[in-house]
C-alpha cells in the first residue's frame, strides 16, 4: 500500500513539474529598424524624448541622439526603469532612435527613464 502512495505522489510531482510555466519577463524593449507609419507620423523632431502609446501594454520611446544608443529595461517596484546608454562617438546631427516597449504587468504603472544613469524627463506623451 505504501508503495502505491509513494508512486502516486511521485506522479503528481512529475505532472506538476511538467505543467509549471517558465517565468516570463513582464517587460521587453527593442529598437525598431523599420518604424511603422502611424508612429512616424506622430514623432516631433523638436522633442528629444517622446513616448507614444497605443494601449496599456504597448509603448514607443523616441530618443534623439548624436551617438549610438543601447536600451535595456527592468522592473523596480511599480516602475519600468528604461536605461539608455549613449556611445561616445558623436555625429553632427541627432537622429531618432525608436524603441518598442511591451509591458505585460499592469502593476508597472510608472516609467523611469535614465540616460547614462541620469533620470531624464519625457518631454511629450502622445496617444496614437
Amino acid at each position: 500500500m505504501k508503495k502505491y502512495v509513494l508512486l502516486g505522489l511521485w506522479c503528481l510531482l512529475l505532472l506538476g513539474a511538467c505543467n509549471a510555466k517558465t517565468p516570463t519577463n513582464p517587460l521587453t524593449i527593442r529598437e525598431l529598424t523599420v518604424v511603422p507609419d502611424n508612429i512616424q507620423q506622430n514623432i516631433e523632431a523638436n522633442d528629444k524624448v517622446q513616448l507614444l502609446y497605443e494601449d496599456d501594454s504597448t509603448y514607443y520611446l523616441v530618443y534623439y541622439s548624436k551617438g549610438n544608443v543601447l536600451a535595456s529595461i527592468e522592473a523596480e517596484g511599480n516602475s519600468q526603469v528604461i536605461q539608455l546608454k549613449e556611445g561616445s562617438e558623436q555625429r553632427k546631427e541627432a537622429q531618432p532612435y525608436v524603441f518598442k516597449i511591451i509591458t505585460k504587468d499592469p502593476a508597472l504603472d510608472t516609467i523611469d527613464l535614465r540616460v547614462n544613469g541620469q533620470s531624464t524627463p519625457i518631454v511629450r506623451v502622445t496617444s496614437i
